[in-house]
Protein backbone atom coordinates (compact mmCIF):
# COMPACT_ATOMS: atom_id res chain seq x y z
CA UNK A 1 0.00 0.00 0.00
CA UNK A 2 2.81 2.42 0.89
CA UNK A 3 4.49 1.66 -2.43
CA UNK A 4 1.30 2.66 -4.27
CA UNK A 5 1.16 5.94 -2.38
CA UNK A 6 4.78 6.69 -3.32
CA UNK A 7 4.07 5.92 -7.00
CA UNK A 8 0.91 8.03 -6.89
CA UNK A 9 2.81 10.95 -5.36
CA UNK A 10 5.59 10.61 -7.97
CA UNK A 11 2.99 10.64 -10.78
CA UNK A 12 1.37 13.79 -9.34
CA UNK A 13 4.80 15.42 -9.07
CA UNK A 14 5.57 14.49 -12.69
CA UNK A 15 2.21 15.88 -13.77
CA UNK A 16 2.88 19.09 -11.88
CA UNK A 17 6.31 19.35 -13.52
CA UNK A 18 4.79 18.74 -16.96
CA UNK A 19 2.20 21.49 -16.40
CA UNK A 20 4.86 23.85 -15.08
CA UNK A 21 7.07 23.10 -18.08
CA UNK A 22 4.17 23.72 -20.47
CA UNK A 23 3.34 27.01 -18.75
CA UNK A 24 6.95 28.14 -18.94
CA UNK A 25 7.14 27.21 -22.63
CA UNK A 26 3.98 29.20 -23.38
CA UNK A 27 5.28 32.22 -21.46
CA UNK A 28 8.61 31.99 -23.29
CA UNK A 29 6.79 31.85 -26.64
CA UNK A 30 4.74 34.90 -25.67
CA UNK A 31 7.87 36.86 -24.78
CA UNK A 32 9.66 35.79 -27.93
CA UNK A 33 6.64 36.45 -30.16
CA UNK A 34 5.54 39.76 -28.58
CA UNK A 35 7.36 41.90 -31.19
CA UNK A 36 5.69 39.83 -33.92
CA UNK A 37 2.27 40.33 -32.34
CA UNK A 38 2.78 44.08 -32.07
CA UNK A 39 4.17 44.37 -35.61
CA UNK A 40 1.36 42.28 -37.06
CA UNK A 41 -1.30 44.35 -35.32
CA UNK A 42 0.47 47.56 -36.39
CA UNK A 43 0.61 46.37 -40.00
CA UNK A 44 -3.04 45.36 -39.89
CA UNK A 45 -4.01 48.73 -38.46
CA UNK A 46 -1.98 50.60 -41.08
CA UNK A 47 -3.59 48.81 -44.02
CA UNK A 48 -7.06 48.86 -42.46
CA UNK A 49 -6.91 52.63 -41.98
CA UNK A 50 -5.12 53.36 -45.27
CA UNK A 51 -8.34 53.91 -47.21
CA UNK A 52 -10.00 55.80 -44.37
CA UNK A 53 -12.42 53.10 -43.19
CA UNK A 54 -11.77 50.03 -41.04
CA UNK A 55 -14.33 47.57 -42.38
CA UNK A 56 -16.01 44.62 -40.70
CA UNK A 57 -14.42 42.29 -43.25
CA UNK A 58 -10.95 43.61 -42.35
CA UNK A 59 -11.67 42.95 -38.68
CA UNK A 60 -12.94 39.46 -39.58
CA UNK A 61 -9.75 38.79 -41.53
CA UNK A 62 -7.79 39.85 -38.46
CA UNK A 63 -9.75 37.33 -36.37
CA UNK A 64 -8.89 34.61 -38.91
CA UNK A 65 -5.22 35.57 -38.74
CA UNK A 66 -5.24 35.34 -34.96
CA UNK A 67 -6.72 31.85 -35.00
CA UNK A 68 -4.56 30.48 -37.84
CA UNK A 69 -1.03 31.84 -37.31
CA UNK A 70 0.83 29.67 -34.82
CA UNK A 71 3.05 32.51 -33.58
CA UNK A 72 -0.09 34.44 -32.60
CA UNK A 73 -2.07 31.57 -31.06
CA UNK A 74 -0.14 31.84 -27.78
CA UNK A 75 -1.72 35.24 -27.13
CA UNK A 76 -5.15 35.96 -25.76
CA UNK A 77 -7.22 37.14 -28.71
CA UNK A 78 -8.43 40.11 -26.66
CA UNK A 79 -4.87 41.32 -26.14
CA UNK A 80 -4.24 41.13 -29.88
CA UNK A 81 -7.47 42.92 -30.79
CA UNK A 82 -6.82 45.59 -28.17
CA UNK A 83 -3.33 46.10 -29.59
CA UNK A 84 -4.83 46.46 -33.08
CA UNK A 85 -7.45 48.90 -31.77
CA UNK A 86 -4.75 50.94 -29.98
CA UNK A 87 -2.86 51.34 -33.26
CA UNK A 88 -6.06 52.22 -35.15
CA UNK A 89 -7.00 54.83 -32.54
CA UNK A 90 -3.49 56.34 -32.60
CA UNK A 91 -3.61 56.61 -36.41
CA UNK A 92 -7.09 58.10 -36.37
CA UNK A 93 -6.20 60.61 -33.63
CA UNK A 94 -3.00 61.85 -35.30
CA UNK A 95 -2.22 60.21 -38.62
CA UNK A 96 1.49 61.06 -38.80
CA UNK A 97 2.24 60.21 -35.18
CA UNK A 98 0.10 57.05 -35.22
CA UNK A 99 1.67 55.82 -38.45
CA UNK A 100 5.16 56.49 -37.05
CA UNK A 101 4.29 54.49 -33.93
CA UNK A 102 3.03 51.61 -36.10
CA UNK A 103 6.12 51.71 -38.34
CA UNK A 104 8.32 51.65 -35.25
CA UNK A 105 6.64 48.42 -34.13
CA UNK A 106 7.00 46.99 -37.63
CA UNK A 107 10.68 47.97 -37.76
CA UNK A 108 11.42 45.71 -34.79
CA UNK A 109 11.17 42.74 -37.18
CA UNK A 110 13.97 44.04 -39.41
CA UNK A 111 16.42 41.41 -38.14
CA UNK A 112 13.95 38.54 -38.59
CA UNK A 113 13.23 38.23 -42.34
CA UNK A 114 10.95 35.21 -41.92
CA UNK A 115 8.70 36.99 -39.41
CA UNK A 116 8.88 40.18 -41.49
CA UNK A 117 7.66 38.34 -44.60
CA UNK A 118 4.82 36.70 -42.65
CA UNK A 119 3.81 40.07 -41.20
CA UNK A 120 3.69 41.54 -44.73
CA UNK A 121 1.45 38.63 -45.84
CA UNK A 122 -0.83 39.31 -42.86
CA UNK A 123 -1.07 42.95 -43.93
CA UNK A 124 -1.94 41.83 -47.46
CA UNK A 125 -4.65 39.46 -46.18
CA UNK A 126 -6.26 42.17 -44.06
CA UNK A 127 -6.10 44.74 -46.85
CA UNK A 128 -7.70 42.40 -49.39
CA UNK A 129 -10.46 41.29 -47.02
CA UNK A 130 -12.99 43.89 -48.10
CA UNK A 131 -12.49 43.09 -51.78
CA UNK A 132 -10.99 46.52 -52.46
CA UNK A 133 -7.19 46.39 -52.46
CA UNK A 134 -6.82 50.14 -52.85
CA UNK A 135 -3.81 52.07 -54.08
CA UNK A 136 -3.39 53.48 -50.54
CA UNK A 137 -3.28 49.96 -49.08
CA UNK A 138 -0.76 48.84 -51.72
CA UNK A 139 1.41 51.86 -50.94
CA UNK A 140 1.20 50.96 -47.26
CA UNK A 141 2.37 47.38 -47.97
CA UNK A 142 5.26 48.70 -50.07
CA UNK A 143 6.25 51.14 -47.30
CA UNK A 144 6.27 48.33 -44.72
CA UNK A 145 8.41 46.15 -46.99
CA UNK A 146 10.84 49.03 -47.52
CA UNK A 147 10.97 49.66 -43.75
CA UNK A 148 11.94 46.01 -43.24
CA UNK A 149 14.25 45.88 -46.23
CA UNK A 150 12.34 42.93 -47.70
CA UNK A 151 10.91 42.54 -51.17
CA UNK A 152 7.29 43.61 -51.45
CA UNK A 153 4.99 40.87 -52.72
CA UNK A 154 3.26 41.13 -56.10
CA UNK A 155 0.31 43.40 -55.32
CA UNK A 156 -1.52 43.52 -58.63
CA UNK A 157 -2.85 39.97 -58.55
Amino acid sequence: MAALQVVDRELRDMSLLARLSETLQTQTQRLRNRPFLEASMAASALVATADGVVTFSERSALDAVLTNIDALKVFDVHLAVNTFNDFVEAIEADSASGQAKAMDAIGRLRDDPESAALMIRIGCAVSRADGDFSAAEKACIRAMAAELDVEAPELDM
